[in-house]
């Protein structure tokens, strides 16, 4: 734990000393931390200045019962932290302090029997700590109920005479100098509350940055690790691949077709491997920044139909009927012809997978400065939940076992990294039961970082 941050938890030694008797969840949460501290220590601080109050009135003037009233109030404001902890919320206590000072207010102008009193100094209190504690709503409600009250008091007393001034002028003078310190008592425990806050989610926020930093470091090392590991990665699988091919062939002319099945269920587990490793070195070596592009003019329309035959067998096998349509006078364009068409078979092959004796259509046209490229099918399509998590890594939408067994769950999440990296954008649209719709759009040049 770092100095700042153990100043924060530790915070002023006179604020944190009344956080026993606040509730932990109240703690928990910023905004009511900030205002359940405020309210323990200000009623302990009016509770003080209160008592100031009351001991002035009972030592300078007549006893009339106003200290009596006031002590009253001291001793409530007194007990409210304590409300505070018991009802786990600091609105009920506020809302509490704002009616006794509501009530006292005016039963401490009647008791002195003329108007204004000392007291009249106090209703200010009223709509600030309604506001504060509950709400602003609620701190109006304050302001015009003591707005009314005052004027019922002159409506209702007897104007107050030099004699009775005279009795109550330390009285005035006492109020005089401690509202003054009330309403700084309530600013500066709000500003310290503030503080100790604001000092905590900086403690957050660097632990926050700290662990940001590791994980992009840990993300690093990965991605450096795949890429060296590559060579080792590939080449056993190359000669288990090649060996395969030979046993298979020679098994063939021996006549064992039994065995060269076996075998070429080997090849194609090998190659199945391959591919996954293929993909995770590419979305590592996205994510690092590392990848590498070799640009060239492509003509799209060889490109379109090129995907189109070699997705025919794909298409065949779920009695698919695969279109290709490409659109007069389409500009070339310069991109990596490589990484585009692993682009355009991963989207058409995933057409073809969900889509049974329907259609696969892939489209090629002018775009403004660029172009677009679509596939479109006619198969089970997806909610927009599914859409909205298609491209995530190993994310399978349609979680069935065929479906499972159909791929990895990184196609579409690389094939966006790649048109991303290409200076291009891809989109889904999709509706259950109604088809799926992939939306590529590349610029003529491709923006390369």
């Amino acid at each position: 734990m770092g100095e700042g941050e153990q100043r924060a938890r530790a915070g002023p030694s006179w604020l944190g000393r009344l956080d026993g008797l606040i509730p932990p969840e109240l703690l928990a949460d910023a905004e009511s931390q900030l205002r359940s501290r405020v309210l323990a220590w200000s009623c302990v601080g009016i509770g003080a200045l209160g008592a100031v109050l009351v001991v002035v009135r009972v030592l300078t003037s007549p006893f009339d019962g106003a200290p009596l009233a006031a002590g009253s109030l001291v001793a409530l404001v007194l007990t409210l932290p304590w409300v505070q902890r018991w009802t786990r919320s600091y609105r009920i206590p506020g809302a509490a302090l704002m009616f006794a000072l509501i009530a006292t207010l005016p039963l401490l102008h009647a008791l002195a029997g003329a108007f204004p009193g000392p007291s009249l100094v106090l209703f200010p209190l009223v709509p600030l700590l309604g506001a504060f504690f509950v709400g602003v709503r609620f701190g109006l409600v304050g302001a015009l109920s003591a707005a009314a009250l005052a004027v019922a008091l002159k409506l209702g007393l007897p104007p107050l005479t030099g004699e009775k001034s005279a009795a109550l002028q330390w009285s005035f003078v006492a109020v005089g100098v401690v509202v003054p310190l009330m309403v700084w008592l309530l600013a500066a425990a709000y500003e310290q509350a503030r503080a100790r806050w604001q000092a905590e989610l900086q403690a957050v926020n660097a632990a926050l940055e700290e662990a940001r930093a590791r994980a992009e470091a840990a993300n690093r090392s990965k991605s450096e690790f795949l890429r060296h590991v590559s060579h080792e990665l590939r080449t056993p699988l190359n000669a288990i691949l090649g060996y395969g091919e030979l046993l298979q062939e020679e098994l063939v002319d021996a006549g064992q077709e039994r065995l060269s099945g076996d075998v070429g269920k080997i090849h194609g587990a090998s190659e199945q491997l391959l591919a996954l490793i293929n993909d995770l070195l590419d979305i590592s070596r996205i994510e690092a920044g590392a990848l590498e592009l070799s640009l060239a003019e492509v003509q799209l329309g060889a490109l379109v139909q090129a995907v189109r035959g070699t997705a025919l067998p794909l298409a065949a096998a779920n009695h698919n009927t695969i279109v290709a349509s490409v659109a007069d006078g389409l500009p070339t364009i310069v991109t990596d012809e490589r990484r585009l068409r692993q682009v355009l078979l991963n989207l058409v092959s995933n057409a073809c997978k969900f889509t049974e004796r329907g259609r696969v259509v892939l489209e090629a046209a002018a775009d403004g400065g660029g172009v677009l490229l679509r596939v479109r099918d006619t198969g089970v399509g997806m909610t927009a939940e599914q859409s909205a998590r298609i491209f995530e890594p190993f994310v399978q939408v349609h979680p069935s076992a065929a479906a499972r067994e159909k791929g990895s769950g990184l196609g579409l999440s690389l094939s966006r990294g790649l048109i991303e990296a290409l200076g291009g954008s891809i989109v889904v649209d999709s509706e259950p039961g109604r088809g799926t719709q992939f939306t590529v759009r590349l610029p003529r040049r491709a923006r390369v970082g």
